[in-house]
């Protein structure tokens, strides 16, 4: 009797399994076909696999109950039988028919970006197209209402973004993301989604929201890629990785590594009007060589587990890693009776580690409660060399000056957060959570000047700048659909306590304040071809932790970049109207209003001589403007996306070096992007896309841009069924990027000319190994809010 316990014990705790074999009429087993299990009462997917190459499939830890299994492999009709699941199951041999629909049709709509337009975002899909075989970068910059100029990135003229991968956070800024987003591979892309009016779920901070949606599956198995990138500019480029993705029953593991190495040129000139009592009392002519070369290492690392379909635990960790960063630059400076050279080499290290621990249990209801603890470790040095000389009128040499700096950023991130979300039956959702994080930056300079042949300390721009930052934050937000209505209301609060340091003089900045958010969406359907839709939000923008760090960095002994550590935060408001026709057209109306924006502003001492670079709060600015966009196929292989924005800007600033007055500038804009996609060959292997991009002049702050244009080209040829895939970009085709900038108000009188490296052309080329038919998990680092501000010192050198 024990004995036969002892056996039906072990048999009731085996593993039930489904299994059995696909093969097509000609008896040929078909291997990688899709096999789906899902819940006959709910249809939710339960279990997944792939076949493999005799036709076999196994699910493995099934459970008693109903179910659908769907059997499915492209060029042949989608097979469906019900089961009724009791025991270990061996289903016979299952025959896949041949589907009657032409497989060239199914390809070529896979092969198209798609735009979709809601209520509160724009969604672009862009899953096996070009797009997808270059860098995020390079995705961004075909984004519908996503500008990238000279890589930096902004919305509806807005640079305050949040980005997220897979809903998960991603925060940099500066040199720091722009690293992130170029050295990371887009092949897994399916979609971008631009969201225009975050609703209160999401961090305040934050104008915009760019979600980066990576491609899912739930069929098990392994596949890899790897790929090299060659780029070639005034100076060569080069970019290589690979990618693997590991799924089982259970357990998702991505893991990514690229290494990058670059050389860029950046060329300027400036003029500058030295100014007394309305009269120009002396110029500078200066020109500017800089060439900056970077070693660069990204890892990223993403693991799931599942112990049930209802509870899943996740570990992400991203490093980025710049041992190499060195910049050397070369400025010559005329004026009438003399001249000077300088010499400005600078060399950088950098080490960014992040990482989370998530944990997300759904119930049978549908609620989901998540928890998320995050952790970022930042550490950046720099050392800085500049050599001065003076000439006079003969061009002899009358006097040099020589200086060095060693200056680090160190800083801490801890946030926890849990957020709980639920559905009642009159479909309303109700969303809720609260959050808290620690952010502790320190950051210090030792500089010194060569007298007498011995380095002396500076110690009036010497010191240590500590910042600490504690914020607690809470939101609700609901949203309900019927009919044809759909609205979205929220509320979030957050109180911030603040403490800054400086070590030279002893001085301190402490401050609190606690803020609401709103955000409203509300949206109707008319009928199939016209919708309404309307949204208000509240954010903020809070300073980056280098612009507050009050030490100068210079570019030569009259040149200098300064922070500010009595910056305050940026609190904006944006109303936009919009109308969609027939899915495809849709027109928009917004009026922004923002208090206190921050603008690096130039002000030139026309006593001293010196140009300085500062980050200011102006008192306030003031944008509105009329959007149109559309995606409109014209042929069955030729589609364009059009975006087109008429905007007027007025910015509010105080003149620091004219007395203090408050003065505006103010200018009408244009910015369009002409998008088109094509897709060739009967099986869609090529595609590609021409853009054209347009912006009229326009302003910053004090400052006047010239207009600009861009003209890009790309294609994408796969081989063997995808195994291998060729790309080809030319950026900038015409070099018709550069700009001048210009700052010219009561006795304020400069202008630069800016040429960037953008003129370039890129081969890559990428060999897909394993299951090819898998699709990542990928998610870069999940990380918070706080890490938006992370900056590397003196980025702006």
């Amino acid at each position: 009797m024990l004995l036969l316990f002892l056996c039906s014990s072990v048999c009731f705790s085996q593993d039930i399994q489904v299994s059995g074999s696909i093969k097509n009429v000609n008896d040929l087993p078909v291997d990688f076909a899709n096999v789906i299990l899902t819940n006959a009462e709910d249809a939710t997917v339960v279990h997944g696999a792939t076949s493999q190459e005799d036709g076999r499939y196994i699910l493995n830890n099934v459970a008693l109950g109903s179910y659908i299994l769907e059997i499915s492999f492209i060029g042949y009709t989608t097979y469906k039988v019900n089961l009724e699941i009791e025991r270990t199951t061996e289903l016979g041999p299952i025959v896949l028919e041949e589907s009657t629909e032409e497989l060239a049709t199914v390809n070529l709509v896979s092969n198209k970006p798609t735009f979709i337009k809601q209520s509160d975002r724009i969604i672009f899909n862009i899953e096996k197209t070009s797009l997808t075989e270059g860098s995020v970068m390079d995705v961004l910059r075909s984004a519908p209402g996503v500008l990238v100029m000279n890589d930096e990135i902004s919305v509806k003229n807005n640079t305050n973004i949040i980005y997220l991968v897979n809903n998960k956070r991603v925060h940099l800024t500066g040199e720091d993301l722009q690293q992130l987003l170029a050295g990371t591979d887009a092949s897994h892309i399916e979609s971008v989604e631009v969201i225009t009016n975050p609703s209160a779920k999401y961090d305040a901070e934050g104008a915009a929201v760019i979600n980066i949606n990576m491609s899912k599956n739930l069929i098990t198995g392994y596949n890899g890629s790897l790929y090299a990138n060659y780029t070639q500019g005034i100076y060569p480029r080069f970019n290589a990785g690979m990618n693997h993705f590991y799924k089982t029953e259970k357990l998702d593991i991505f893991a990514n590594y690229s290494y990058g190495e670059s050389q860029l040129y950046q060329y300027n000139t400036s003029d500058v009007n030295f100014i007394e009592n309305n009269t120009t009392i002396g110029t500078w002519h200066s020109e500017n060589d800089r060439d900056t070369n970077t070693k660069s290492h990204n890892a990223n690392a993403n693991i799931d587990y599942a112990f049930n379909n209802a509870n899943v635990l996740s570990f992400a960790t991203n490093v980025n890693v710049t041992p190499y960063w060195k910049r050397e630059g070369y400025m010559e400076t005329e004026a009438v009776d003399s001249s000077f050279s300088s010499m400005n080499n600078m060399d950088d290290s950098k080490v960014n580690v992040a990482a989370n621990l998530s944990y997300v249990n759904t119930s049978k209801s549908g609620d989901v409660f998540s928890v998320n603890l995050h952790h970022t470790n930042y550490d950046y040095d720099r050392y800085q060399d500049i050599q001065s000389k003076y000439f006079n009128v003969s061009d002899q040499l009358t006097r040099s000056n020589i200086f060095n700096s060693m200056s680090d950023q160190k800083t801490k991130i801890y946030s926890a957060q849990a957020d709980y979300s639920m559905s009642f039956e009159q479909e309303i959702d109700l969303e809720f959570g609260v959050k808290s994080s620690v952010i502790d930056s320190k950051s210090g300079l030792d500089q010194y000047y060569l007298k007498e042949n011995k380095y002396w300390n500076d110690e009036e721009n010497s010191g240590v700048f500590e910042y600490n930052e504690i914020n607690y934050a809470g939101y609700i937000n609901a949203s309900k659909a019927w009919e044809t209505w759909y609205i979205s209301a929220g509320l979030r609060g957050e109180f911030t306590d603040v403490e800054g340091e400086i070590s030279t003089t002893n001085e301190s900045n402490n401050f609190d304040y606690f803020k609401l958010f709103p955000t409203l969406n509300i949206s109707k359907d008319f009928n199939e071809n016209n919708s309404l839709g309307l949204s208000y939000g509240k954010r903020i923008e809070r300073p980056t932790y280098s612009s507050l760090n009050p030490f100068k960095y210079y570019f030569n002994d009259y040149i200098y970049l300064q922070g500010n550590p009595n910056l305050q935060p940026t609190i904006s408001h944006l109303t936009t109207l919009s109308y969609t026709f027939q899915g495809t057209y849709t027109f928009e109306l917004y009026y922004r209003y923002e208090k206190d924006p921050t603008s690096e502003l130039v002000f030139q001492d026309n006593s001293s001589n010196e140009i300085v670079y500062k980050p200011t709060n102006m008192e306030k600015s003031i944008d509105y403007g009329f959007d149109f966009l559309t995606f409109k196929p014209i042929t069955g292989f030729w589609s364009v996306y059009f975006v087109n924005s008429i905007f007027h800007t007025r910015d509010y600033f105080t003149a620091a070096q004219s007395g203090n007055s408050t003065e505006y500038n103010e200018t009408w804009s244009v910015y369009s992007n002409m998008m088109n996609f094509f897709t060739f060959l009967e099986d869609r292997s090529l595609s590609g896309e021409i853009s054209v991009l347009y912006m009229a002049p326009m302003i910053n702050g004090s400052s006047d841009v010239t207009s600009r244009t861009q003209v890009d080209l790309g294609v994408k040829k796969s081989f063997n069924n995808g195994k291998w895939v060729a790309s080809l970009k030319a950026s900038d085709i015409f070099r018709t990027t550069d700009f001048t900038v210009k700052n010219k108000y009561l006795n304020q009188d400069n202008q630069y000319y800016s040429r960037f490296d953008n003129q370039w052309f890129r081969l890559g080329l990428r060999y897909n190994f394993g299951n090819t038919r898998l699709t990542t998990n990928e998610k870069n680092e999940k990380e918070l809010n706080e890490r938006n501000r992370l900056n590397s010192e003196g980025s702006h050198n």
